[in-house]
């Protein structure tokens, strides 16, 4: 069974000045015991005996104290995951670098081979920075609240309070089913008012943990118009995940004096409605929105539109989010409207090849991680089928296919392949491609190669012969290049 989770983001309000303090103290211990077991970690210290000795050290119930360790101890693996991915980055950039200055067929001026040397030692200064820590099995140095702060501290540019601000600004819970829920950080639900039950430090008598209640509110947008919810009815999800009793985490972080809590739970199950029975939607992802080809369940064409955000290739953070949500919701309403499923391309991207600065800044600013994030969350919610399929040659395959086929523009004709392949549908080359740009001494051994093969050979031949640089000029110019008309 899919397991899909979701992070709700609430706030503390009322706070009393009482309340404040506990949790400011609460924040500091809980940070001081992450850096701890930080360093302990490195010196080889073993989770199970950590976990004991800083709950002894803190006076923390164990729960507290395996916490604060698992969090110190993902800090740890999330470095060494970086620095693996850096260095085969790096590596695959000094390769391809290294191959364009030993073509010997490829003439360079002196200008450029100087530019690509420089560039090569750069990243060969990088490979062996990142390759020291693969040998020596250390990590960089971290930074606990943020390097910017620290080198604004070391400036004199914030007061000492403000940098341990920084430093001690969050508590962190993990669930328990075993404990309805959430046995430090709980959210409870009394009158109709929701508070957030949080265990303190101070013990009673008996050695139990002083609890005080905060009020907590959960995130309900509704329309000044119509009064109805609108986007996600996150409360009303939360409230239904608490009465399952399942576990769910909470993360409280003190921010501009504000105290804002992350919750995470698992989403409900749903019956999956619209499915690929009725047509297939095919979206091709790019840096400033979606293309959408519908077909229907015999690979047939039915229509394709483009939705566009261009505000997501500039503006950042809570905007950026609030436009991906737009477009993920127009995405879902449309397959919910002609009650199809939405076939996707699971991509990954890698930041291991050297490309020119307008590309770069495009590629920094795609968020696909997160949009595909978003839309297999609504998807899930709505009762709506995805279906990821390999990426292998669908814009290549749509531009020599479909677009003249339909008058689409290659990211549409793209997304007629992503949803053929869903439905599994094999994509033969026209004949007309086969005849022109298939050598006849080689067109028996042809047809026995892999479908993708066969498009990468006639891609290559048709810009090897063309000079095809953009799919425009191949849609604008196609007769003319096939000879159809003179």
């Amino acid at each position: 069974m899919k397991i899909v989770k979701i992070t709700m983001k609430a706030i503390l309000i009322n706070e009393t000045d009482i309340n404040k303090s506990v949790i400011d103290n609460m924040m500091l211990v809980f940070c001081t015991v992450i850096r701890y077991s930080f360093k302990k970690i490195l010196n080889g210290i073993k989770i199970s005996e950590l976990e004991k000795m800083a709950a002894k050290k803190y006076n923390l119930n164990i729960r507290q104290a395996k916490d604060a360790v698992e969090s110190a101890r993902q800090t740890i693996r999330s470095q060494k995951e970086l620095i693996k991915m850096n260095y085969d980055d790096y590596s695959k950039k000094v390769k391809a670098i290294e191959k364009i200055l030993s073509d010997k067929n490829k003439k360079l001026s002196d200008k450029k081979k100087n530019a690509l040397l420089s560039k090569l030692a750069k990243r060969q200064r990088k490979l062996d920075y990142w390759n020291n820590f693969i040998v020596t099995g250390t990590i960089p140095t971290v930074t606990f609240g943020r390097k910017e702060m620290f080198l604004r501290r070391c400036k004199g540019l914030i007061t000492n309070k403000e940098w341990k601000d920084c430093r001690n600004n969050r508590i962190y819970s993990r669930g328990d089913k075993t404990k309805n829920g959430n046995p430090n950080l709980r959210v409870i639900v009394k009158d109709n008012m929701t508070f957030l039950e949080i265990s303190t430090l101070e013990k009673t008598e008996s050695n139990r943990a002083v609890k005080i209640q905060v009020p907590i509110y959960l995130p309900q947008k509704l329309s000044k118009k119509t009064k109805k919810i609108n986007g996600i009815n996150y409360r009303q999800l939360f409230l239904n995940h608490l009465q399952t009793g399942e576990a769910y985490q909470v993360e409280i972080i003190k921010k501009n004096d504000k105290y804002y809590c992350h919750i995470t739970f698992e989403l409900p199950e749903t019956d999956v409605i619209y499915t690929g029975h009725n047509g297939v939607i095919g979206i091709d992802t790019n840096p400033d929105g979606f293309a959408l080809t519908m077909i229907d369940n015999k690979g047939n064409y039915k229509w394709n539109t483009y939705l566009k955000q261009h505000e997501l290739l500039y503006f950042k953070g809570n905007r950026r989010e609030n436009l991906c949500g737009e477009l993920i919701a127009q995405v879902v309403k449309i397959a919910k409207v002609y009650e199809c499923g939405i076939s996707i391309e699971n991509l990954k991207f890698k930041n291991d090849k050297d490309v020119n600065s307008k590309f770069a800044r495009i590629k920094n600013n795609f968020i696909y991680s997160k949009l595909l994030t978003m839309l297999e969350s609504a998807c899930y919610r709505e009762g709506v089928e995805l279906l990821k399929v390999h990426p292998a040659y669908t814009s290549k395959i749509g531009l020599y296919k479909y677009c003249h086929q339909y008058g689409m523009v290659i990211h549409n004709g793209a997304a007629m392949v992503i949803a053929r392949r869903s439905y599994k549908f094999k994509e033969s080359i026209p004949q007309i491609l086969i005849d022109k740009y298939v050598n006849e001494k080689y067109k028996y051994k042809f047809n026995y190669y892999h479908e993708w093969k066969k498009w990468s050979i006639i891609d290559r031949n048709i810009k090897k012969k063309e000079e095809v640089k953009n799919p425009d000029f191949w849609i604008v110019n196609r007769k003319i290049l096939l000879g159809l008309i003179v």
